[in-house]
């Protein structure tokens, strides 16, 4: 009772530290102005740092999974998650300081460490809950992920006004910081070293799931939904909406606003309806791959007739299915055993970022409507391929 009690603390600490990195990922989405006044002052063409400078995150947290699932599984997350939320902390104070250079490294290195909370969490799951659990404790992850996106919409944006960079990076360095602390005096787990699996052997494993099916579809389902709606929160949606709709920032922050809400209120639902009443996950993941390509038919189908409804419409049904896609993250690692929890999540995140990154840099170069189409392209793609290779996770 004590160490489940103990369990459920750090679980706790854990959703907090997503809710940080969520908000990292997606502040972006609304800083389109600021990031304009970086440009000028830097004399940088603003196209490509509104392009690259949400994107570098992204790039940095998908080639981290590399090694990072890796370093959880063999050292645990006591000592890996506590390096890299200090890490995460001196990296956000690094980009007050006046440089372009200061500003992108110190991106970048939020997305590395960033990288860790994650495939902990998914670590901290699949030791000490069960299998009946494990949608619910991602749902409840990603849910406070997306609470936490509520807040780097309208709130963020008055924030801004007020305080502006200085004050939202302080805070949030230390918030990262005292996550640190807590993750170093709560977490137990020192990793698979004391079983005799070393490094060796697990990144073994991760050359072996790049040649899994299952391990592609489920990675690539995830880009068809979650992949294709966060790059439109967290970078060009901005551009589409001020562009072609003519909404002011704070319009923009406000539909934004209602796709996170929406995956707010269906993960929850969504992790107990897998885990507690189908029993099954790969129905889940279909669904949410055909509403991700409803969605942006939708939101294609509102440019040409400026349809504030359709918008909206496929904002909400975006968020949706990204809600369904919650899934996808047990349905990666439970067919490869506890040992390589965090091994099997960061190869489901390195195709999964990967992805993220790509929809986020090619839209200053084909313009949003055409990354609408290619959204559209991904997830008719991503739905075939689940149908195709992914099986069943939960029912075996």
């Amino acid at each position: 009772m004590i160490m489940k009690r103990a369990a459920v603390v750090l679980l706790v600490v854990m959703l907090f530290a997503y809710g940080l990195v969520y908000f990292h990922r997606v502040m972006t989405g609304i800083m389109k102005e600021e990031i304009e006044g970086f440009a000028e002052y830097y004399k940088v063409d603003p196209e490509y740092l509104l392009a690259f400078f949400p994107s570098a995150y992204f790039y940095a947290y998908a080639l981290s999974q590399l090694f990072m699932g890796s370093l959880v599984d063999t050292y645990g997350v006591k000592r890996v998650g506590a390096l890299m939320m200090g890490l995460m902390g001196l990296s956000t104070a690094l980009m007050m300081l006046p440089s372009p250079a200061a500003l992108m490294l110190g991106r970048t290195l939020v997305g590395v460490s960033a990288a860790v909370v994650f495939v902990g969490t998914q670590r901290v799951a699949s030791l000490y809950f069960a299998s009946s659990s494990q949608a619910i404790i991602t749902s409840l992850l990603l849910m406070t992920g997306n609470i936490s996106g509520l807040l780097a919409t309208y709130p963020l944006r008055v924030f801004l006004s007020y305080y502006g960079l200085a004050g939202l990076f302080t805070i949030l360095a230390a918030l990262a910081l005292t996550i640190m602390v807590l993750v170093y005096l709560l977490a137990w787990d020192v990793g698979t070293r004391k079983k005799g699996l070393g490094l060796r052997e697990v990144w073994g494993k991760l050359v072996h799931l790049s040649r899994e099916k299952h391990a592609w579809a489920t990675a690539l389902g995830a880009v068809a939904s979650y992949g294709t709606g966060t790059a439109f929160q967290a970078a060009w949606g901005q551009d589409l909406m001020s562009r072609v709709f003519g909404y002011d920032k704070f319009t923009v922050s406000i539909l934004l606003m209602y796709l996170a809400l929406s995956f707010v209120l269906s993960a929850p639902l969504v992790g107990v309806l897998s885990d507690r009443v189908i029993g099954r996950r790969k129905p889940v993941l279909i669904a949410s791959n055909a509403v991700s390509t409803l969605s942006w038919a939708l939101i294609i189908a509102s440019v040409p007739t400026h349809s504030s409804p359709l918008l909206l419409a496929g904002l909400v049904l975006l968020g949706v299915s990204m809600g369904l896609h919650i899934v996808a993250p047990p349905m990666a690692k439970e067919p490869y055993g506890i040992d390589y929890s965090a091994t099997a999540t960061s190869f489901f995140n390195l195709v999964l970022f990967t992805g993220i990154a790509v929809l986020q840099s090619t839209e200053p170069f084909v313009g949003p409507l055409a990354n609408s189409a290619l959204s559209l392209t991904v997830s008719l793609l991503g739905l075939v391929l689940v149908v195709a290779w992914a099986r069943e996770t939960l029912r075996s």
